[in-house]
């Protein structure tokens, strides 16, 4: 028998049976007192208006990761949404056959409607019918003939890479097609070992591409919700975010979404209207990028909502309900008989204010590169704290224009110093409220509150007092008439002009000798050779010798035309920043009886203690597995499941290398009860994207990860083992359920990873 309903739910199952219509019955009954509860507590999204949640930070892939080809065993699909966004993509196939490389990168799911522009490395390049790229000053890509990139929209039937058939046929058959993926197929031969570093001056072809997909638009009559081939591209976000409901999400479109598509139509249509901002015309919010299929729909939904300001809940009856960034007369009014509780504040501590927003947006101009567009202030708030600033970043990887990101930011700016914010409590009157965003409260127990126009945050259920709770700001009526400063933005990005003779220190990418120094006790030895630089010049570097040094010292070794060559002491900061020196080596002196440093210790000691547990990826590699003490990793065979550092894509990575080494041990206290511990300058995850040294986090920073927390504190935690591990590509591990980072590879420590 079930148990009995406590009133206050039934009140609420009671008016959701008077509303749906729906017959009476225990079961029933308890079923729809708990939609209502888990539903309303949580269908409000307001991503700008209180800015991206650190879910949604952290899971969002940095713009310049998606720039760069992935290597994992069981790559993650992406997808892309609204306008042109630059995307490379994870490695179907990458081979060599003598002087051949072949190489096909799966893009994104789905079909585009155009690819746009295609980079190698971060040079447009320009290509004939056939895909062959024309060459680069430099001799970069020879005459024409030497790298040959061809695009695939991802049609539901593909076209094989025949230019891959005659050195890779085994590899890549003609059954290989990709269907429903857009790809890039990738083709590259070289002449001689010597003309390599010209021809390929930044080595291995790294191919991305600029394109845009295509989404079901209901305002659109040539379109078909049931036939994908007439979907077409679209910047409209509202557009996309009820596409990505139902088609990626999996919501109802009979129950959810038909029902309001002329409501949602409004929405849609108000952000295709053309504005001017700052001598800028364009549509008033677009939305443009791509993400992984495992990125959380939290995540996505709130990013999209980010590009026009926008709002998403559902109605009493589980319809959707979308609203874009603008003021609208509420329609529905909270009266004092119907309000049980309220709280209605004026002031935020400085701790809780932001009155500087540091605004970025990615910009196609600047080869989709995450571009600082300005800070919005509050200058009356700041005055009110008698000066003090309390700034935020507001990220928009998916705003494609500077001049709507700062109109975001200057609506966001306006609900984080809004005059009041506070809560009612309503009765079960308050059900009417649901899907409305903005709400009248008339209060007459307050004079701030007797008729007051509020924007709805969050709404609650409270079975247990039969209350609805409203989490309210005072609405600003007038944000649709302000303006936002213009970007900040430069037109183009020309490198300084620097004074001749002090340029940076040039650094080759290859050379006919692999190791050209030796050293005795004071001196270091220079034998001759070819040095071979990233703008396709080549250097002979003479023979030579650099005396009177100090024993058991390492040295950076440079060389310069009509000078010869010097060598400074470990950093070497002077010669590396100045003095148009060439950069040969790092060596160190020997003593007495030849015998030569230890290689110092890397920089940063990014190391675990060796107890710790180390989340493995599970046997298929497609998610995460147990876990194991990092000191059990066995090189070459252990998998881990981690985030990788550049896409910010999950995924199984190849632990390639580990040593067992002393370290003095850090504790990282968390909130939650954990505290693993770490060498010193370990760095670790934040949510925002980040890293941050151990050494440097403090209370209140919240970290990445399977299992993200809050710091408590850091504390000295004695000395111990601790195990420096090399993964793969990722560059990234999980220890304790937190994000931790390798440290880089770097010429004065070869081996610290």
């Amino acid at each position: 028998m079930p148990q009995a309903i406590p009133a206050a739910a039934a009140a609420f199952a009671n008016w959701a049976f008077a509303a749906t219509g729906l017959a009476y019955g225990g079961t029933a009954h308890a079923i729809v007192t708990a939609a209502l509860y888990y539903g309303a507590q949580a269908t409000i999204y307001t991503a700008v208006s209180m800015g991206l949640s650190a879910v949604a930070r952290a899971q969002m892939p940095d713009p310049e990761g998606q720039k760069l080809p992935r290597k994992q065993a069981r790559p993650v699909r992406f997808v892309a949404v609204g306008g042109p966004s630059r995307m490379s993509g994870a490695f179907m196939l990458r081979e060599a056959n003598g002087n051949k490389y072949g190489a096909v990168l799966a893009v994104c799911e789905g079909r585009l409607a155009s690819i746009t522009r295609v980079y190698e490395h971060d040079n447009i390049v320009t290509r004939n019918a056939e895909g062959w790229v024309q060459g680069l000053p430099g001799e970069m890509f020879g005459s024409g003939d030497l790298l040959q990139i061809q695009t695939r929209l991802g049609n539901p039937t593909e076209t094989h890479y025949s230019m891959l058939t005659r050195d890779f046929g085994s590899y890549w058959p003609p059954s290989c097609r990709g269907d429903g993926i857009a790809s890039v197929g990738i083709f590259a031969q070289h002449r001689s070992r010597e003309s390599f570093a010209r021809h390929f001056a930044n080595g291995e072809p790294s191919v991305s591409i600029v394109g845009a997909a295509v989404c079901y638009d209901w305002r659109d009559p040539s379109q078909s919700r049931t036939n994908p081939a007439t979907w077409k591209m679209s910047w409209n976000p509202v557009v996309w975010l009820v596409f990505i409901e139902w088609h990626r999400h999996g919501r109802s479109w009979e129950r959810s979404i038909a029902p309001v598509l002329a409501a949602l139509k409004v929405e849609a249509d108000y952000c295709d209207q053309v504005v001017t901002r700052n001598g800028v015309s364009e549509a008033r919010y677009r939305c443009a990028g791509n993400y992984p299929v495992n990125t959380e729909p939290q995540a996505v939904r709130e990013s999209i909502l980010a590009t026009f300001d926008g709002w998403l809940s559902s109605d009493g009856r589980g319809r959707l309900v979308i609203k874009a960034g603008r003021y609208v007369p509420p329609t529905f009014t909270l009266t004092a008989e119907h309000i049980q509780g309220y709280s209605w504040r004026a002031f935020q501590t400085d701790e809780e204010a932001c009155n500087a927003l540091i605004v970025s947006y990615v910009d196609g101009d600047k080869d989709y590169t995450e571009i600082e567009a300005g800070t919005v202030f509050d200058q009356a708030d700041i005055n009110a704290r008698n000066g003090k600033e309390r700034s935020e970043p507001l990220q928009l990887p998916l705003c494609p224009s500077g001049t709507q990101g700062m109109e975001l930011g200057r609506r966001k700016m306006t609900r984080l110093t809004a005059e009041r914010q506070g809560q009612v409590r309503a009765d079960i009157y308050g059900l009417n409220g649901l899907g409305e965003r903005f709400i009248r409260i008339q209060n007459p127990e307050l004079s701030s509150m007797a008729d007051v126009v509020v924007e709805v945050m969050n709404v609650e259920l409270d079975l247990a007092n039969a209350q609805v709770v409203f989490d309210i700001i005072k609405a600003d009526v007038n944000i649709d008439g302000g303006a936002a400063p213009p970007p900040n933005v430069p037109d183009a990005d020309k490198p300084p002009v620097v004074p001749g003779g002090q340029e940076a220190a040039r650094k080759w990418i290859s050379r006919s000798v692999t190791y050209v120094t030796s050293a005795d006790e004071h001196s270091i030895s220079i034998i001759a050779h070819k040095a071979y630089f990233s703008d396709g010049s080549t250097v002979d570097i003479p023979a030579g010798k650099v005396t009177g040094l100090s024993e058991l010292t390492e040295y950076g070794v440079f060389w310069k035309e009509g000078v010869g060559f010097s060598a400074a002491p470990s950093p070497a900061a002077s010669h590396l920043t100045t003095g148009s020196w060439i950069f040969i080596d790092w060596q160190s002196t020997a003593d007495a009886e030849g015998g030569y440093p230890e290689l110092p210790t890397p920089p940063g000691g990014h190391c675990p203690q060796e107890d710790e547990p180390l989340l493995l990826s599970n046997e298929d590699h497609t998610g995460p597995g147990e876990t194991i003490r990092a000191g059990d990793v066995v090189p070459g065979e252990t998998w881990v499941w981690t985030r990788h550092e550049r896409t910010g894509a999950w995924g199984a990575f190849l632990v390639v290398a580990a040593v067992r080494r002393p370290s003095e041990l850090m504790s990282l206290v968390m909130r939650d009860g954990r505290s693993p511990k770490f060498s010193p300058l370990h760095r670790m995850g934040l949510a925002n994207g980040k890293f941050r040294r151990l050494a440097d986090l403090c209370c209140g920073n919240a970290l990445d990860g399977t299992g993200p927390g809050t710091v408590e504190r850091v504390e000295p935690a004695g000395e111990g083992w601790v195990i420096r591990l090399t993964v793969d590509d990722a560059a990234t591990f999980v220890i304790d359920g937190l994000l931790c980072h390798n440290i880089k590879m770097t010429p004065e420590f070869p081996g610290a990873v």
